[in-house]
């Protein structure tokens, strides 16, 4: 009895389950049949032939709301590059890195070569630079004079005070400002090694030529403190007149 009641149980699901495929079926026949019509297709779609302007004037949205970016024209190749007859609208190469193009936009016989720019050294002028030269030991022979060895250098802008030299004072005596003079040389050079503008460190006899110590030009502190004068025409006339006002150095009494 009891198989006879399963096997009832058993036919009446699948008659329910086949019933059930047969409404399904219907249902997504009618939606098959419904579509789309002609009518509801975009423009775009329907009308692919239509002007440029038109389809631009109208400028549908995307997906997500936001305005289509309308595509640029691609650079005109070939024949759409060339010139004219009357030579006008000649084909240019775009030069640009932010622009995707072939770079034979115009044809090879067509781009004019330039000449290139003159070299940076013919726009800018070279300044001649003053070779500097070290001479270490300096031996103060007077003030403006120095020696190195057999050598002798004479301080350039200004003029070498005898170490014989006598000063009067303003009590009406004398003083050997000379010996003085080569003294305070002697003291500020301090057996430093001296820089000068000259070709080179040897040399025959006697030359002339601008020295410092360090970032001091000798003659410029010579001229200051009114060790040596300067003569006239030099660029330190000036320092002169102003340590004989002041009755510096030589201009002064005895300073020993």
């Amino acid at each position: 009895m009891r198989p006879f009641g399963t096997i009832v149980v058993g036919v009446a699901g699948l008659a329910l389950w086949a019933v059930l495929l047969t409404a399904a079926g219907r249902n997504v026949g009618k939606e098959e049949a419904a579509g789309f019509e002609i009518e509801d297709m975009p423009t775009e779609w329907a009308e692919p032939n239509a002007p440029a302007d038109a389809t631009a004037e109208q400028s549908p949205a995307s997906a997500d709301g936001a305005p289509e970016i309308p595509v640029e024209a691609a650079p005109q190749t070939g024949e759409q590059a060339a010139p004219d007859a009357a030579g006008e609208g000649a084909g240019v190469r775009p030069v640009n890195p932010e622009l995707f193009a072939s770079p034979l936009a115009a044809a090879p016989e067509k781009l004019e070569r330039i000449e290139p720019r003159a070299p940076l050294e013919t726009i800018q002028p070279k300044t001649e630079r003053v070779k500097v030269v070290l001479l270490p030991r300096p031996e103060s022979v007077e003030a403006g004079l120095i020696a190195f060895g057999p050598r002798n250098l004479k301080i350039a802008d200004i003029a070498t005070t005898d170490r014989m030299r006598m000063c009067p004072t303003s009590k009406g005596g004398d003083w050997p400002c000379g010996m003085v003079a080569r003294t305070q040389q002697r003291l500020f050079l301090r057996n430093r090694t001296i820089s000068c503008d000259t070709d080179s460190a040897e040399w025959e006899g006697m030359i002339e030529a601008r020295c410092r110590v360090g970032e001091l030009d000798i003659a410029t502190w010579l001229a200051e403190n009114g060790w040596a004068e300067a003569p006239a025409g030099s660029p330190l006339v000036a320092l002169t007149d102003k340590a004989r006002t002041e009755r510096r150095g030589l201009f002064g009494d005895d300073q020993r």
